[in-house]
């Protein structure tokens, strides 16, 4: 059946909205959120009472927007009968948490289904269940309810799940989840590839349209990566750019300790300190071999010497973006910079989009449990 289109938000924008497969909304206002790792969210308001007498809370909600000019990275045909296509990035399904009324309509707050993986009931995961089986079957065995299509969830991270990652026991499925993808990252080291020895691959999820569960690969140092987007502040579409540079990772002096062969070794980065302050860190190691060691303290010291950078962004809303897609940003004091997206917030009265870039905020310790 044909979808109602809310007139009053932004023109380019038409926001199709239906309540329990079959109530026409008429929204007013709308705001759509997405972030790594989490559900997907939308908040809306309605301005009559007779339209805030057709949803509650517990009710399914379908959200279409259908954009022009589009990203042709985000377009499919819609399944459901409205004759036209809309972009995957704004294809929402999911449950209403949140009811607000008020005298002249509501207000309501609706997330995505990954909400119902972290109000599951618990799950015993058993030892001869986990143990050696790929984390990403793991993950996509979790996430499989009736109301997530996990079918295209095919594939491998080639991470086997291991007693130390703590992986058994009663859990709730997002719990589960989330400790697997704390586990999904591996180190990577190709001079084809990469600027530095030592290079973090990982993994996220998310629903990044319409039920259907996705988990992703980001290898944000990869130097083949390509932007979606370049901006800057001269960008005609961009109002803003905020940078956030932070210390709180940065460690410019390291002590790498292995007591089982009594052995330690520190390594300083003076230069960094002089202008950072001394930041230090002890970490402890199963490495044995004394050169390894040594070797892997001044490459975890050249990843961890300068401040780790993020940006919001926000610009006008003339294209969809995807959790994991690259952008570039130029600016004039700190450089360029290549950055995935995580975190998605779309204001469809205001027609603006903020992307926040930024990568996994991995430490030293759990870096150099990793090199083998």
């Amino acid at each position: 059946m044909p979808l109602a289109e809310a007139e009053l938000l932004i023109e380019g924008s038409n926001v199709s909205v239906l309540i329990n497969d079959k109530e026409m909304l008429q929204v007013s206002s709308l705001t759509y959120s997405q972030t790594i790792n989490s559900a997907r969210s939308v908040s809306f308001t309605v301005s009559s009472l007779e339209e805030s007498l057709k949803f509650n809370i517990g009710d399914k909600i379908v959200v279409f927007i259908d954009r022009v000019p589009m990203n042709a990275n985000s377009v499919v045909s819609s399944s459901y009968s409205t004759g036209s296509n809309y972009t995957n990035a704004f294809h929402f399904e999911g449950i209403i948490r949140k009811f607000t009324p008020n005298p002249k309509g509501a207000s309501a707050v609706a997330y995505d289904y990954i909400s119902l993986l972290k109000t599951s009931t618990y799950v015993e995961y058993k030892e001869e269940e986990v143990i050696g089986r790929d984390l990403y079957t793991l993950i996509t065995d979790a996430a499989n309810i009736s109301q997530i299509n996990t079918t295209d969830s095919i594939g491998g991270i080639g991470i086997a799940a291991t007693k130390d990652m703590n992986l058994t026991g009663f859990k709730t499925r997002k719990e589960f989840i989330d400790l697997c993808i704390n586990n999904a990252v591996s180190l990577v080291s190709d001079s084809t590839k990469y600027e530095n020895p030592l290079n973090a691959v990982y993994w996220q999820y998310a629903i990044r349209y319409s039920n259907v569960f996705d988990l992703y690969k980001l290898d944000p140092d990869n130097v083949h990566n390509g932007p979606i987007l370049e901006v800057s502040s001269d960008s005609n579409n961009v109002y803003s750019i905020n940078p956030t540079i932070d210390t709180q990772r940065l460690v410019n002096s390291i002590t790498v300790v292995n007591e089982s062969i009594n052995f330690s070794f520190t390594i300083t980065d003076e230069s960094s300190a002089s202008k950072y302050g001394i930041n230090s860190k002890l970490v402890t190691t199963r490495l044995t071999e004394r050169e390894k060691i040594e070797t892997t303290a001044y490459e975890l010291l050249g990843r961890f010497n300068r401040p780790s950078l993020k940006y919001d962004i926000t610009l006008s809303n003339k294209e969809a973006f995807n959790l994991g897609d690259y952008v570039k940003v130029k600016h004039t004091s700190l450089g360029d910079r290549l950055l995935p997206v995580q975190k998605i917030t779309t204001e469809f009265t205001s027609g603006t989009t903020t992307l926040s870039l930024g990568e996994r905020e991995l430490s030293v310790q759990e870096l150099i449990k990793l090199v083998k």
